[in-house]
């Protein structure tokens, strides 16, 4: 089994997170050019880092799956390739996903109060 059919069936399964990602980083740039502020660019660098970590996760599963087949790694240093930048990646999408929510919407509604 090469490298291609390991990740194939990986990368198929993300294509509805993709689409919605893509999504909203369409209705992002959107935004942006009818003048968004610090919280649209938030949002959009928010969706663009899940769309890099949807796309580099397929690969790099496949990645540790033919690197502990061919027995270069153990299982458990294979894994933290794999663990580490998916978990950084999501994290910060996450992070500028909820700091741009709060920015948009708390901010708003404490200045209102």
């Amino acid at each position: 089994m090469n490298y291609f059919e390991l990740i194939v069936p990986s990368l198929l399964r993300h294509i509805p997170e993709l689409l919605g990602w893509l999504v909203g980083m369409i209705l992002a740039i959107r935004i942006l050019r009818r003048g968004g502020g610090k919280a649209e660019k938030l949002f959009l660098a928010g969706c663009s880092l899940m769309v890099v970590l949807h796309l580099a996760s397929p690969f790099l599963s496949g990645l540790v799956s033919s690197l502990v087949r061919e027995g270069w790694r153990s299982p458990q240093t294979s894994g933290l390739i794999l663990t580490l930048p998916v978990g950084v990646l999501g994290l910060a999408g996450f992070v500028c996903l909820v700091y741009a929510f709060w920015l948009r919407f708390w901010r708003k509604r404490r200045e209102v109060a």
